[in-house]
C-alpha cells in the first residue's frame, strides 16, 4: 500500500476513536444534578467529575448550584435530570408527586450546637435564644429532639430564625444567641473562635438528607444511565473513604477552602454520617415518611417503596 494512502487511513481512523469510544466525551450523554449549596455532603459529586468516573461511564455532569426549595420544582420540569435534596423528594412523594430517592449519601445530619463559652451544657440553654435557619427545617427538627433528649421542653427556649451560617457564626460569636447549629466548616471555625461544642446533631436525630433523586418517568425511561450515575457515584464514594489525602486536595477546589487542616476535619467529620451502600435501612425509612406525614398533615398511609427504591444500587456485598 502507498505510503500516502497508508498514512491517510491511519489519520482517518485517529480521527474516529473518540466517536467510537463509548466513554469518550464525544459519545458521553450530557446530565445536570441540581445542588443545594457547595457542601461536604456533595463530595461525591466532586470526586466522580474530578476522577472521571462519570466520563468513564459515559457521562458528562454539570452540577446546577440552585436553592433547595428548587430542586424538585427543576426536577419535574426537565431541565435538570436529578436532584440532591433528598428531604425535598420525600415531602414531594408523600404529597403524590412521582419523585424516588435512589440512593443516601448520609443518614444524619452534619450538624453541631455551638454555645457561647459561658453555657457549661445543655441544660444551661433553658430560657436562652438558640439560633436555627429557618423554622420546620432540618435545624429547627435537630434542635427540637437535641433538647428534647436532654431533657428540656423546647417551649423553655426560644428558637430564632437567624437565617444562613454566615449569620449564625456572627450572631454565636456577638453573643445575640446562647446557642445555634453550625455545620462543616462553620463549627470548626467558631471552635477556633473559643466557642463550645454542647452536642453532634447526628447523634440525636438519624435523617437521610442528600443523595440521588430521580423522578419515575426517568428510572422507566432510562435505567440504564440510572445505573451508570450510581456506578459512577459508588465508585466516588469508596475512592473517597480509602484515598483521603487525593480527596482532601479535591475538596479543597470543591469548598474553595485553602486551610489543609481544616479540610482534614470536614473529612473526618463527614466520614460519621456515610451511608455504608447508598441505602438506609427499612425501619429509617419508614419513620423518615412517617415524620414526613405528620408534618404535612397527611394522614394516608404510604409505603417505602412509593418515596425510597434502591434497587438500581450494585447488590450488597
Amino acid at each position: 500500500m502507498p505510503t500516502r494512502r497508508r498514512t491517510l487511513l491511519a489519520v482517518l481512523a485517529l480521527a474516529l476513536l473518540p466517536a467510537l469510544s463509548p466513554s469518550g466525551p464525544a459519545q458521553a450523554e450530557n446530565v445536570k444534578i441540581g445542588i443545594p449549596s457547595i457542601s461536604v455532603t456533595t463530595m461525591p459529586l466532586a470526586v466522580a467529575k474530578e476522577r472521571e468516573f462519570f466520563l468513564k461511564e459515559g457521562l458528562n455532569v454539570e452540577t446546577v448550584l440552585m436553592p433547595a426549595a428548587l430542586n424538585i420544582k427543576v426536577l419535574l420540569s426537565g431541565d435538570i435530570q436529578y436532584a440532591t435534596t433528598v428531604g425535598s423528594a420525600v415531602v414531594a412523594a408523600v404529597r403524590g408527586i412521582n419523585t424516588r430517592v435512589v440512593m443516601c449519601f448520609v443518614d444524619r445530619p452534619l450538624l453541631d450546637l455551638v454555645a457561647t463559652p459561658d453555657v457549661r451544657s445543655i441544660a444551661d440553654l433553658k430560657g436562652k435564644l438558640l439560633g436555627i435557619s429557618s423554622r420546620g427545617g432540618l435545624h429547627d427538627i435537630t434542635m427540637r429532639s437535641i433538647l428534647a433528649q436532654s431533657g428540656i421542653d423546647p417551649s423553655q427556649a426560644t428558637l430564632l430564625a437567624v437565617g444562613t451560617q454566615g449569620s449564625m457564626f456572627t450572631a454565636l460569636k456577638a453573643g445575640r444567641i446562647s446557642a445555634g447549629l453550625l455545620n462543616p466548616p462553620y463549627n470548626f471555625l467558631a471552635y477556633r473562635e473559643g466557642l463550645k461544642n454542647l452536642a453532634f446533631g447526628g447523634n440525636y436525630v438519624r435523617l437521610p438528607s442528600t443523595g440521588l433523586v430521580a423522578t419515575r418517568e426517568m428510572l422507566e425511561r432510562s435505567p440504564d444511565q440510572v445505573r451508570r450515575m450510581i456506578r459512577a457515584l459508588a465508585r466516588a464514594r469508596a475512592f473517597a473513604r480509602e484515598n483521603k489525602p487525593a480527596t482532601v486536595a479535591i475538596l479543597k477546589r470543591f469548598l474553595r477552602l485553602d486551610d489543609e487542616d481544616l479540610i482534614s476535619k470536614i473529612y473526618d467529620y463527614h466520614k460519621t454520617v456515610e451511608t455504608t451502600d447508598g441505602r438506609i435501612d427499612t425501619a429509617l425509612a419508614a419513620d423518615t415518611i412517617r415524620d414526613t406525614r405528620q408534618a404535612e398533615g397527611i394522614t394516608k398511609e404510604i409505603p417505602v417503596s412509593q418515596v425510597f427504591d434502591f434497587s438500581y444500587l450494585e447488590p450488597a456485598r
